[in-house]
């Protein structure tokens, strides 16, 4: 029996190691990648500021340097804003779309009783509890034909 169990862990979970393999592989090289590209950056801002100081005087290079990142990050902050608020209008519209599948309210208490009628456990409770599953597949649509034949 244990060898069943697993052959069938390996077909079900058998990409569970190459997965963690490659997600490791990409963080570890997505952090030496984002240390390079740090460091270019600060490369760049020195190049920037010892051209400009040559050209405007040390002050005058600095200020623009830091003028110059400021934008920068106003400018991505303004990205990351836009991003969060169209998730979260993403997110309120999958809402309002579930909220419209939902069966109306008395629908709902009646399936909150469920749990109490199962505690019987009759044969009128079993019934009862089967016509009110079928009443509500029906007011949900389940069954009906609408083609047009």
């Amino acid at each position: 029996m244990l060898p069943l169990f697993r052959h069938l862990g390996v077909a079900a979970f058998g990409k569970v190691r190459p997965t963690a393999t490659r997600l490791t592989r990409s963080l570890i090289g997505g952090a030496v990648a984002g240390i390079f590209g740090l460091t270019a950056y600060v490369a760049l801002l020195l190049a920037l500021g010892f051209y400009l100081s040559a050209e405007l005087g040390a002050v005058y290079a600095a200020l623009i340097v830091a003028l110059l990142t400021a934008v920068c990050a106003v400018i991505v902050l303004m990205v990351v804003q836009g991003m969060n608020k169209a998730t979260e209008r993403r997110a309120e519209a999958r809402q309002r779309a579930a909220r419209s599948r939902l069966p109306d309210p008395m629908t709902l208490q009646m399936l909150a009783g469920v749990p109490a009628m199962m505690r019987g456990r009759s044969l009128l409770t079993t019934a009862a509890i089967a016509a009110l599953v079928f009443g509500v597949a029906k007011m949900q649509g389940v069954g009906r034909d609408d083609r047009d034949d």
